[in-house]
C-alpha cells in the first residue's frame, strides 16, 4: 500500500522556536504591564496624610486630610482629598464648624509657654487618632498663622513660632521649621480660592469652566480672590496652573475687616466720640462705661479695648500692644438705626486711615483703596459669612435683607432672653452688630449685589487649599506629571481587562505552537476515518490540523451491514490484541466497543506512531485472508511508524476493503 505526503509542510523547527519565543515574550511583557499598573493603582490608592494647623485670631484649629490619586474623566487634577473629622466627639454646642479647636488665638499667648503647649498638644493628640499608626512617619504637619499673629511685632511673632516648633518637632509626624510660619494675606486668599473651586468640582476641569470668586471672612481680615482675563495689578496678581489649565488671579487681603476686628472698630469709634477729651488712666485699672447701640438691653460686660486711645492713634498701631489695652464696661443701649449706621462706619476705609477726604460708599467701594482692583463675577461667601447665616438659621438662598430682618429681631430681645434663644457659643452678643455689618460690607464696601453671591458651606476652608497644593507637589515629584497622564490612560478598568484578555490570547497561541512539538504520548489518538468509495490498495488521508473537524462515516462489513469507526466486535469472536482499552458491553446486541491500546500487536499489521502524524496504515496483501475471516469476526487496525523524517503533517490512513 503506497503512502503520500502533504506538499505543504510547516516551517522548520528554528522558525517555530522563534515564533514561540515571540509569543511568550509578548505574553510576559503584557502580564508585567498589567501587574505594574495594578500595583501603581494600589500604591496610589494608599495615599498620603496631611495635618494643617490654622492659627487664627480667635483660636487654633486642626484639620486632617487624606490625599490619593483618583483620575476622573475630563479632569487634569488627579488628586482626591478627603477631610477626616468623623471621629471628633465634642459637647453639643451652636458652633458653626465641626472641628477640633482650642482657644484663644496664639496671639494672646505671647510669653506664655505652658498656655502655648496646652493649645497645641490636644490638637496633635486628636490628629494622631485620625491617622493609622503605620502612616504617622509619612504624614506632613504644617502650622500656618494668619492675621492674628501677623499684626504682632516681629519679636513676639518669632517667639511664638519658635516655641510652637519645639512642640511640633516632638510629634510623630514629619515637620520642618519652614512649615511653621506666618502666611501673608494674599497667600491666605489664594489658598481659599483653591479650596473653594476644588470643593465645587471646577478646578482642573476640561473643557475649562468659569471659576468662582472667594470672599473669605475671618476674625481679623477679609480675603478677596477672583479670576480675571488679564493682569490687573502686579501687586495682587497671581498665576496659577492646575494640570493643563491656567488661571490669572487677583488676590488681596483687607486687614481689620474680620468679624471680631470690625466689632472692635465700632467700640473704638464710640470711645473716640464720647471720650475724646477725657483722660483715661489705664494704670489705675478704672473701667469706663461705654454704651453700644448694637448690644441688647440688659447687657453689661467688661471689655479690654486694645485699640482705644483718646489721643487718636491709628487703630492698627494700637492693635500691636498685645494683651494691654483700655478696660471698658460695655452697656447695651439697643437702637437699630444707630447700629446700622455704626456698621457702615466700620466698613468705610476713610474712617480708619489717613485718607484726606471721606469716601462716598454710594459712588465707589469704600472698603478698597484706589490701587486695589474691584471684584467682579460670581462669589462664594465663606467662613464668617457662613457663620452669620447659620446663627440665624438661614439657608444659602436667603438674601441680605433676610439677614437684616433676623438681626433686627435679635437686637430687640433682652439679653437674658437673647443668650438663651441659641445654643451656647462664643460672641453671641456681637451678632446684633454682625448682621448689618456683613450686609454693608458686601453692598457698600465691595459693591457686590445679592445676585452675585452664594453662601458656601462650613466645609470650605483655606487649609484644604494648603493640603491640595502640598499633595500636588508630593505626587508630581514622586511620579511626574507625564507619568500621571500615562497612568490615567492605562489605569482604566476596561483597558486593564483588554490587556489581560490579549495576554491570554497570546498564551493560547504559544501553547498551540508548542503543542505540535509535544511527544505523541501526551497527545490524543485519532481513529481511522473511512470513505465510501472502494479502493484496491491503501489510501492515505492527511489531516493538516487537529482543530479541523471531519465528518465520520461508517464502514461496510461486506454483507450490507455497517460497522462504526470504533471497530465494534461481534460477540463470540476472538479477543482483540487491543483489549486493554476501556469497553462498553451491551448484552442485548452482543457488541463491545473497544478503544485501541498503546501496546504492540502480534498480528501481521504493525502498529507505530510517526513523530508528527496521526499514523499511517499499511497492510500485507499476502495475509489479507488472515486479516479478514470469512465470518467477519474481527477487524484489526494498526499503524506503523513512518520511515520519513520529513513527514511532519498530521495524516490518517483509511482502508476500505470489499469482500471477494
Amino acid at each position: 500500500m503506497s503512502s503520500s505526503l502533504d506538499p505543504t509542510q510547516p516551517s522548520s523547527s528554528p522558525h517555530k522556536c522563534l515564533k514561540l519565543l515571540l509569543y511568550l515574550a509578548s505574553f510576559i511583557f503584557l502580564t508585567y504591564l498589567f501587574f505594574l499598573l495594578l500595583y501603581s493603582y494600589w500604591n496610589h490608592g494608599s495615599g498620603k496624610y496631611y495635618v494643617v494647623l490654622d492659627c487664627g485670631s480667635t483660636g487654633t484649629r486642626v484639620y486632617v486630610y487624606h490625599a490619593s490619586i483618583r483620575f476622573k474623566r475630563h479632569s487634569s487634577l488627579p488628586i482626591a482629598l478627603k477631610s477626616l473629622r468623623d471621629s471628633f466627639h465634642k459637647k453639643p454646642s451652636g458652633r458653626a464648624y465641626d472641628r477640633m479647636e482650642t482657644e484663644p488665638g496664639l496671639d494672646k499667648l505671647v510669653r506664655n509657654v505652658s498656655a502655648l503647649h496646652k493649645a497645641l498638644k490636644p490638637l496633635l493628640r486628636w490628629a494622631k487618632k485620625q491617622i493609622p499608626l503605620s502612616s504617622h512617619k509619612s504624614t506632613s504637619l504644617f502650622l500656618y498663622a494668619t492675621a492674628g499673629v501677623r499684626r504682632l511685632s516681629v519679636t513676639d511673632s518669632q517667639w511664638l513660632l519658635d516655641n510652637a516648633w519645639s512642640v511640633l518637632k516632638d510629634s510623630p509626624f514629619v515637620c520642618t521649621r519652614d512649615w511653621v510660619k506666618i502666611i501673608s494675606g494674599p497667600e491666605e486668599a489664594y489658598f481659599g480660592w483653591i479650596a473653594l473651586n476644588y470643593d465645587s468640582g471646577i478646578l482642573g476641569v476640561r473643557p475649562r469652566k468659569a471659576t468662582y470668586g472667594a470672599l473669605d471672612l475671618g476674625g481679623s481680615s477679609l480675603q478677596v480672590t477672583f479670576e480675571s482675563d488679564q493682569q490687573l495689578n502686579t501687586e495682587t496678581s497671581l498665576y496659577v496652573r492646575i494640570g493643563s489649565v491656567s488661571h490669572h488671579l487677583t488676590a488681596y487681603s483687607l486687614p481689620g475687616y474680620g468679624l471680631n476686628e470690625a466689632f472692635g472698630k465700632s467700640v473704638v469709634y464710640l470711645f473716640r466720640k464720647d471720650f475724646r477729651s477725657v483722660h483715661v488712666d489705664v494704670a489705675s485699672g478704672t473701667s469706663i462705661e461705654l454704651k453700644h447701640p448694637c448690644l441688647q438691653d440688659g447687657f453689661r460686660e467688661e471689655y479690654l479695648c486694645s485699640q482705644c486711645s483718646p489721643d487718636g492713634k491709628d487703630w492698627k498701631e494700637l492693635g500691636r500692644v498685645g494683651g494691654f489695652g483700655t478696660p471698658l464696661v460695655l452697656v447695651g443701649a439697643p437702637n437699630w438705626e444707630e447700629c446700622s449706621a455704626l456698621a457702615k462706619v466700620a466698613v468705610n476705609l476713610s474712617e480708619w486711615s489717613d485718607l484726606g477726604a471721606a469716601l462716598d460708599c454710594g459712588a465707589q467701594p469704600c472698603a478698597l483703596r484706589d490701587n486695589l482692583p474691584r471684584p467682579y463675577g460670581h462669589f462664594y461667601v465663606i467662613s464668617g459669612f457662613y457663620v452669620v447665616y447659620r446663627f440665624f438659621n438661614l439657608t444659602s438662598e436667603a438674601t441680605l435683607d433676610d439677614v437684616l430682618a433676623k438681626g433686627r429681631d435679635f437686637c430687640e430681645k433682652r439679653w437674658d432672653v437673647a443668650k438663651t434663644s441659641v445654643a451656647p457659643q462664643p460672641f453671641i452678643e456681637q451678632y446684633c452688630f454682625r448682621a448689618p455689618y456683613i450686609a454693608s460690607l458686601l453692598r457698600e464696601g465691595l459693591h457686590i449685589n445679592d445676585n452675585q453671591i452664594t453662601v458656601g458651606s462650613g466645609n470650605i476652608t483655606w487649609t484644604l487649599g494648603v493640603a491640595l497644593l502640598e499633595a500636588g507637589k508630593a505626587f508630581s515629584t514622586r511620579y511626574g506629571l507625564r507619568d500621571l497622564e500615562f497612568f490615567h490612560i492605562k489605569i482604566s478598568p476596561l483597558v486593564l481587562v483588554l490587556i489581560l484578555l490579549l495576554s491570554f490570547i497570546l498564551l493560547l497561541c504559544a501553547l498551540s505552537c508548542f503543542g505540535n512539538w509535544m511527544p505523541r504520548i501526551f497527545r490524543r489518538q485519532y481513529l481511522p476515518i473511512s470513505r465510501h468509495n472502494s479502493v484496491s490498495g491503501a489510501s492515505v488521508l492527511n489531516i493538516p490540523s487537529p482543530f479541523r473537524f471531519q465528518r465520520w462515516s461508517p464502514m461496510s462489513s461486506g454483507d450490507g451491514k455497517l460497522k462504526m469507526p470504533l471497530s465494534p466486535k461481534i460477540a463470540g469472536s476472538q479477543e482483540s490484541p487491543f483489549g486493554l482499552g476501556r469497553s462498553l458491553q451491551r448484552n442485548s446486541g452482543g457488541i463491545e466497543l473497544m478503544e485501541s491500546s498503546l501496546y504492540p500487536s502480534a498480528s501481521n499489521v504493525s502498529h507505530s506512531y510517526s513523530s508528527n502524524s496521526l499514523g499511517q496504515m499499511q497492510f500485507d496483501s499476502g495475509n489479507m485472508s488472515a486479516f479478514w475471516s470469512p465470518h467477519r469476526s474481527q477487524m484489526r487496525l494498526q499503524s506503523r511508524r513512518s520511515q520519513s523524517r520529513e513527514d511532519l503533517n498530521s495524516s490518517l490512513a483509511e482502508v476500505h476493503l470489499v469482500k471477494p
